[in-house]
C-alpha cells in the first residue's frame, strides 16, 4: 500500500506560522481510530525524520497523541510532515501555547497524495467568547441552579472580556432569530438563550 502524507503547519490567527517547543498530535480516521494505536510505526518513522526532536506517543485528555518536543525546549516546532495510510483524518494539536489545543482540521488523502493542514491556535480569550452561550445552554439543559450558572458565567465574562450588555443584546437577538426560524431543532436553543439572557441580566456591571 502506497502512503500519503500530510503537511501539518501550526499558524496564529494572522495565518502566520507560530513556532513552539512542544506539540502533541492527534492524528485519527473519520471513524476514531487513532494513527498512533493502528500504525505504530508512525513513530518510528518521525523520530528518523526529525533527530533533533524527541518523539514518542502520548496521552492528552483521554486522546492518543504523538508527542514530540523540542530538546533544548526553543521554540523551532511549526511544520512536521507525516506520512499516513490513505483516507479520511480529523487533525489537531495540544501546544504550550495560547489556548494549548489548537482548532481541529479535516483532511482527505488518496495513495501516494499530499495535503497541507493548516492548524490555528487561537488565543484563550477566543475560546473562552466562543463556549459561553454553549455552556449556559448546557446548564440549561442539566438544570442546574441559576446561582451556580451566574457565578460560571461571570467568570467566563471577566476572563474573555465580554461587556454584559452586549452579550445579553446578543442572546436576545439570538432567541428572536431562532424563534422567526420555526425550524424543528430551534426550540430548545431558545429556551437556554432565554434562561442565558435572565442570568446575565443578574449581573450588576460593578461586578464585572
Amino acid at each position: 500500500m502506497s502512503y500519503a502524507r500530510l503537511n501539518i503547519w501550526l499558524r496564529d490567527l494572522n495565518c502566520c506560522p507560530k513556532n513552539v517547543w512542544k506539540m502533541e498530535l492527534v492524528v485519527k480516521t473519520c471513524g476514531g481510530e487513532y494513527l498512533a494505536d493502528f500504525n505504530p510505526d508512525v513513530i518510528d518513522k518521525l523520530r528518523e525524520a526529525y533527530p533533533d526532536y524527541k518523539v514518542e506517543r502520548g496521552t492528552r485528555d483521554h486522546e492518543s497523541t504523538i508527542r514530540i518536543e523540542q530538546a533544548p525546549r526553543l521554540p523551532t516546532i511549526k511544520h512536521i510532515e507525516v506520512n499516513v495510510p490513505p483516507g479520511c483524518y480529523i487533525v489537531r494539536a495540544w501546544v504550550c501555547w495560547g489556548n494549548l489545543w489548537t482548532d481541529r482540521a479535516m483532511v482527505i488523502v488518496s495513495c501516494g497524495g499530499e495535503a497541507c493542514v493548516n492548524l490555528i491556535v487561537p488565543r484563550k480569550v477566543n475560546c473562552i467568547r466562543d463556549v459561553l452561550i454553549p455552556v449556559g445552554i448546557a446548564a440549561r439543559d442539566l438544570k442546574l441552579p441559576p446561582e451556580r450558572v451566574r457565578v460560571a458565567t461571570e467568570v467566563l465574562m471577566a476572563t474573555g472580556q465580554i461587556q454584559r450588555d452586549a452579550l445579553r443584546k446578543e442572546l436576545t437577538d439570538l432567541a428572536k432569530e431562532l424563534k422567526e426560524a420555526e425550524a424543528p431543532d430551534a426550540p430548545k436553543y431558545v429556551d437556554g438563550l432565554e434562561f442565558m439572557a435572565q442570568v446575565v441580566k443578574g449581573i450588576r456591571l460593578e461586578q464585572q
